[in-house]
């Protein structure tokens, strides 16, 4: 829809002048009120057409402010008035001032209609940006407790389970229990990082602070941090460049701190959801105008019928799955911010791979500039 919006309005910017003004609202309400009125003019004054305004005055009422729909409809008033000395004097009958009358009252009346409907359809989207706000919050609050109340839980049966030992733990115990704790309440952290991230950005917009980002740097560095977390799962995080195989940067205008959690979602999601003892494999490529980033997990995939839901707000495929159904949305408003795309597709061989697609500098800039 948008690309045919946009379609339309570049189609009336070529247009000449006058045709293009037609092909405006406001142009199209002044051709059917100039065509009304010379119809009315040089129809006999016994006849009424003037009740055709009522077309134009409906069309007006989609643009229209209250007091322009109230100027309109005094205005084709007295065009209907006018017709019965204009273009000649014609003497008329009560009778057909009493219709004429008739109708002026019906043209008030429509656009007393029209600006109520005009009031019922603001009070439409205000209701509806209310439930919006509503539907957030809830998703919000409910979310938060869904995905925190298992590490909380974590975190106690490990200090239970050291609290009843019936020995005091040994040096290697504790650290394993410390670590234990760490580990729940960072990914706790972590998810109401995500949390107020998204809430901000639905409400206000995702803000880029944009600077040059060499983004093969931001992906070794993600690489370099996580390799622990994929050790421990058994997994292998391998990066690659594509056709040539050859270690190259790839330059760009962008967030820098977002393309790195936009990097840390993709390759934490990729972990979670991949067996032990596979392979992630991470390739950072040139691609047309911009850059292209794949990962491929070593997970079953995804279920196709799953696949267009899984950028959408709060999408989890299934109770069991780990996660709040916050991180991919959050990649994809990242990446949406910085011009690109985002899709995944599931692999013949088994597992899923997610593509990044990022303009290049000179498309990022300018974003910057607009």
């Amino acid at each position: 829809m948008t690309r045919l919006a946009e379609g339309m309005d570049l189609n009336r910017r070529s247009l000449p002048g006058g045709i293009a003004a037609l092909a405006s609202p406001g142009g199209q309400v002044s051709a059917l009120t100039a065509v009304v009125a010379l119809v009315d003019a040089f129809t006999p004054v016994q006849v009424v057409l003037a009740y055709l305004y009522v077309v134009p005055l409906i069309v007006f009422n989609e643009t229209a402010r209250p007091a322009e729909l109230g100027r309109y409809a005094a205005l084709t008033c007295g065009l209907t008035l006018a017709n019965l000395l204009i273009p000649d004097v014609t003497p008329f009958s009560g009778l057909v001032l009493t219709n004429r009358l008739l109708v002026c009252i019906a043209l008030v009346l429509t656009a007393r209609q029209c600006l109520h409907i005009q009031g019922l359809q603001r009070q439409r989207l205000e209701l509806q940006g209310q439930l919006a706000v509503e539907d957030l919050r809830h998703d919000f609050v409910s979310t938060l407790a869904h995905d925190l109340k298992t590490p909380i839980l974590g975190t106690i049966a490990t200090l239970r389970s050291l609290a009843s030992a019936s020995q005091r733990p040994d040096g290697a115990m504790l650290e394993r229990t410390l670590a234990t704790i760490e580990r729940g309440q960072s990914r706790a952290l972590g998810q109401i990082q995500t949390l107020l991230e998204v809430y901000r950005n639905d409400a206000e917009g995702l803000r880029l602070r944009v600077e040059a980002v060499e983004l093969t740097g931001v992906v070794e560095e993600v690489i370099r941090e996580l390799s622990a977390l994929a050790e421990e799962r058994q997994l292998t995080l391998r990066l690659g460049f594509g056709e040539d195989a050859l270690w190259h940067p790839h330059h760009l205008r962008g967030d820098g701190a977002q393309l790195r959690r936009l990097v840390e979602n993709l390759l934490l999601n990729a972990i979670h959801h991949s067996l032990r003892g596979g392979q992630i494999q991470v390739v950072l490529e040139n691609r047309g105008g911009g850059h292209r980033l794949r990962i491929a997990d070593g997970g079953p995939g995804v279920p196709e019928q799953d696949i267009p839901n899984l950028f959408r707000r709060f999408a989890r495929l299934s109770e069991d799955r780990p996660g709040s159904g916050l991180g991919l949305y959050l990649c994809r408003q990242i990446v949406s911010a910085h011009g690109g795309t985002i899709g995944l597709h599931n692999r013949p061989g088994g597992g899923a791979e997610i593509e990044v697609l990022l303009p290049d500098a000179s498309i990022a800039a300018d974003m910057e500039g607009g």
